[in-house]
């Protein structure tokens, strides 16, 4: 272990038991300060009581004011440690995570290069390092606010993560291929105008309806894939001109109106069985478990990682470049299709402002879940954690009671960190070779 990272563990064991020690103190002076703010509460009533007695003109003489209590510099301290104990504990929490954490992980490190050599660091090391964060960020919740471990709360946290969830099992695809997807919140808002049209202008069946549009949303990807792999345009131009592309249709075939009212059995996909969105769940479960199986047990998911590695060294091996970018960007569509269909029957509707701003939540949960943005590294898993520490954040910031832009603030700061976070393990990791 460097000696700058043994010295950053060890000073956060030292402030973790060090502000514990303080909580604890505080606690333990609680009849001590209860006896303060009696005297102090008692001293206000009194001269409360004189006041009122002024302004009725009752002679105020049979009031008794307790002499002012002399709040010493320790008890002022103390009642700040008091106010905030829950910052405190969280403060607690998280510095000894990160000192245990990092002294157990290093340790493991080490016995594990003793029986194997030096190694590349994988995503299963990264995704150790989110699931422990996951872990410190339930706790700080916890602490922070008693309704977030409530059934009701957890219901909440599913329903905000439902459709990042499944547009992110697409975008980990693209991302681990090297490339990006901008058009996923576009892709999502013209395919629930489509679902909208198809059955209420046209009639058209609701499982038809679902097959065409999801396959609708596929095509959009397929053409992005083309686009890239076919006339070698950057992921990032031309998904960005996608996206312009896609949302301006969904502003155009409606001329900007939404629709409303679905058919029952659509609604019904979204609906709660005993209070839980079953219908929802398993259609969650199997893009998740789709995407899990196509990466770690197809051909085409090795070749996904193989191109995203090195694209050259891929080309050379024989891997047809042009076939696994299509699939990518295919797969992130009709991921999208899928999110249309779970948030048009969720909101009885389709409006062409849905999904704006999704792209950033899918790539934010994808690139916190492990997967490197320089391609070639990345695990399904890895982006399920980082989904939920997405969701738990976003619900906790509601839950604190904290305003959409500093939620938004906190998320791209996030993505940052976590940008560079991955910079630094690649370079130790290439350092290491």
């Amino acid at each position: 272990m460097k000696k700058s990272l043994k010295i950053l563990f060890i000073l956060c064991l030292v402030v973790g038991v060090a502000v514990a020690a303080l909580n604890l103190f505080a606690a333990s002076q609680e009849d001590r300060l209860a006896e303060i703010e009696a005297q102090q509460a008692a001293r206000k009533q009194a001269l409360a009581q004189i006041a009122a007695a002024d302004i009725l003109g009752i002679d105020p003489d049979s009031v008794v004011v307790p002499d002012e209590v002399v709040v010493s510099g320790m008890d002022s301290f103390v009642m700040k440690l008091k106010g905030a104990s829950a910052m405190l504990w969280v403060v607690v929490v998280d510095a000894l995570i990160i000192g245990v954490g990092g002294f157990a992980y290093s340790a493991y490190k080490q016995k594990k290069k003793a029986k194997q050599g030096v190694k590349k660091l994988g995503s299963s090391g990264s995704v150790l390092g989110i699931l422990i964060a996951l872990a410190a960020l339930c706790l700080d919740l916890a602490i922070a606010s008693p309704v977030f471990f409530t059934a009701s709360n957890f219901l909440n946290v599913f329903q905000q993560i439902a459709l990042n969830f499944v547009v992110a099992v697409g975008m980990t695809f693209v991302i681990i291929s090297g490339g990006i997807d901008l058009s996923v919140g576009s892709n999502i808002a013209l395919s629930g105008l489509l679902m909208g049209i198809l059955m209420k202008n046209f009639g058209v069946p609701v499982i038809i309806t679902i097959i065409v549009c999801i396959l609708f949303s596929g095509l959009i990807g397929l053409i992005n894939g083309m686009l890239i792999s076919f006339l070698n345009l950057p992921p990032f131009i031309a998904t960005l001109g996608m996206m312009s592309i896609v949302r301006g249709a969904a502003y155009t075939v409606t001329n900007g109106q939404p629709i409303y009212t679905f058919p029952k059995g659509f609604t019904n996909i979204s609906s709660r069985v005993g209070g839980i969105p079953l219908y929802s769940t398993l259609i969650l479960i199997a893009v998740f478990l789709l995407g899990w199986y196509i990466l770690r047990y197809t051909r085409i998911g090795r070749f996904t990682y193989a191109v995203g590695g090195n694209e050259n060294c891929a080309k050379l091996s024989g891997i047809n470049l042009k076939k696994v970018k299509c699939f990518v960007y295919m797969f992130s569509g009709l991921c999208c299709g899928v999110a249309a269909l779970l948030l048009s029957s969720r909101l009885d509707s389709a409006v062409p402002t849905n999904a704006d701003g999704q792209e950033m939540d899918a790539i934010a949960a994808v690139v916190i879940g492990g997967t490197s943005m320089s391609g070639g590294e990345g695990s399904m898993f890895g982006t399920l954690i980082g989904i939920l520490i997405i969701g738990i954040i976003a619900n906790g910031l509601n839950l604190l009671g904290v305003a959409q832009g500093p939620q938004k603030m906190v998320k791209g700061l996030i993505i940052v960190i976590a940008v560079i976070i991955d910079v630094i393990r690649r370079k130790a990791s290439e350092s290491a070779k």
